[in-house]
């Protein structure tokens, strides 16, 4: 057989094959024994149908089958040779029978990206040392009062963290924004009983909540603010928008005090030293993860950093349609309109993209890991994970199972537990230098001493 391999780009191979005369003879000749043995026509007797019989009627399926028995073995004995790692064949084209008897074609094999890994053991990395406080577990108590907090009307003005329930008509040019750009958000044009709270940092419209500030209830306030030129709305970028306002109230924030109907909102028993006890478990346990996927992530960035190579691109093309279809049902989730959705799909696109190819080449990676240290699947590790599974599917375990393996379940299960032992071992043989953990700063009222 004689073959030919063209390498191109994005682990792509061509592979020129021609079968020869004596080999194409040979396979038609089992074929045509094959449906001489098996095929029923009218006044022959099953294995008895002469070759010529079976040639004329069957002359399509023979020489589709022919053609498919072809091409499988001149791939297989392509693979072999050429010792391709096979990802899948892309497609098969210029199949034909030449003159001479014998068979050419070509054929587009995805192949796994070839890379030598740099040494496995002691990949540096910082870890911040798990440390919980009590400031930590008092500061992680104050988030839980204000989960629970309630607004309570305010006689003073109002002040930065308070709520303004205000009521507002927005102009441009002495013209109401309703008349003249009926397209805009709602509340670029009025609100009726709408509550603000106003922060600094999260000011929607830039200067809107430093008006607010100081207003008392009943207060009512005209004033103009000047968008920049790079304002979120293109229709309004550098124009003036005027309010005429009205403040309907002030509210400031309560907190609920920590007494026995503030515990009793987490469960019966609970006391002051039970809720700290548990949210430093949380704490604990919650820094536990974050200091694991650091670990994860680093060894991963070093093997990443130091490896290149090209990659697949059906592979990325794949992964990629996996994360836009991801992010597109997350936005919806979020409440983001599908016109929203379409008008952001050139950066849901490019994110996916990124992040797809970050995944398929630490898939790789992982993959050769697991080959280089003979890393493997035990079938407790199987078998725990498959129950898991069966558990939360709510199917009955024995059907679970049956469509488990049906859909090739345990095949992918099984592929994704070798990678995380792959990884695992990366993270077991990693020199870790503990760190001092930094300062956690999330500028709220407990930081600031307001608490």
């Amino acid at each position: 057989m004689n073959i030919n391999v063209d390498h191109q780009p994005n682990c792509r191979v061509k592979v020129h094959v021609e079968v020869p005369a004596t080999t194409v003879s040979k396979r038609r000749g089992e074929i045509i024994n094959y449906f001489s043995n098996v095929a029923r026509l009218p006044g022959y007797r099953p294995g008895k149908i002469p070759a010529n019989i079976v040639t004329q009627r069957f002359r399509s399926e023979i020489d589709g089958e022919l053609e498919h028995q072809l091409i499988n073995e001149g791939c297989r004995e392509a693979v072999v040779r050429e010792k391709l790692d096979v990802i899948q064949v892309v497609s098969v084209s210029d199949r034909k029978f030449q003159q001479d008897k014998s068979f050419t074609f070509t054929a587009e094999i995805e192949t796994a990206p070839k890379f030598e890994l740099p040494d496995l053991k002691n990949i540096p990395v910082k870890l911040e040392r798990v440390v919980v406080t009590d400031e930590d577990v008092d500061h992680e108590i104050f988030h839980l009062r204000e989960h629970h907090q309630r607004f309570e009307d305010k006689e003073a003005p109002a002040d930065m963290g308070d709520v303004v329930v205000l009521k507002y008509v927005v102009s441009m040019d002495g013209q109401p924004l309703s008349e003249t750009h009926p397209d805009l958000p709602k509340y670029f044009h009025s609100v009726e009983d709408n509550w603000f709270m106003l922060d600094k940092e999260d000011d929607f419209i830039p200067g809107f909540y430093g008006e607010l500030s100081g207003m008392k209830k009943g207060d009512q306030k005209e004033f103009t603010i000047a968008l920049p030129g790079d304002f979120h709305l293109e229709a309004l970028q550098n124009k003036n928008i005027e309010f005429n306002a009205e403040c309907l109230g002030v509210k400031e924030k309560r907190l609920p005090d920590l007494n026995d109907e503030f515990f009793a909102k987490f469960g019966e028993g609970m006391t002051l030293e039970t809720m700290k006890a548990e949210v430093r478990e949380t704490l604990q346990r919650r820094r536990e993860e974050a200091r694991d996927a650091s670990l994860s992530n680093q060894v991963l960035a070093h093997l990443s950093d130091k490896v290149q190579f090209d990659l697949p691109q059906e592979a990325v093309d794949r992964e990629t349609q996996r994360r836009t279809n991801d992010l597109a049902i997350r936005a919806a989730r979020s409440g983001m309109s599908n016109e929203d959705i379409e008008k952001n799909q050139e950066e849901i696109i490019s994110s996916a993209t990124q992040q797809a190819r970050q995944n398929v080449k630490v898939s790789f990676i992982l993959e050769e890991v697991a080959q280089k240290e003979s890393v493997e699947v035990t079938q407790a590790q199987l078998q725990s994970a498959l129950a898991m599974m069966a558990s939360r599917s709510n199917l009955p375990t024995k059907k679970f199972l049956a469509e488990a393996k049906k859909n090739r379940l345990m095949e992918r299960l099984s592929d994704d537990l070798r990678l995380q032992n792959a990884l695992n071992f990366l993270k077991n043989h990693a020199a870790i230098e503990e760190v001092d953990p930094e300062p956690s700063k999330h500028g709220c009222a407990f930081e600031e001493g307001k608490a």
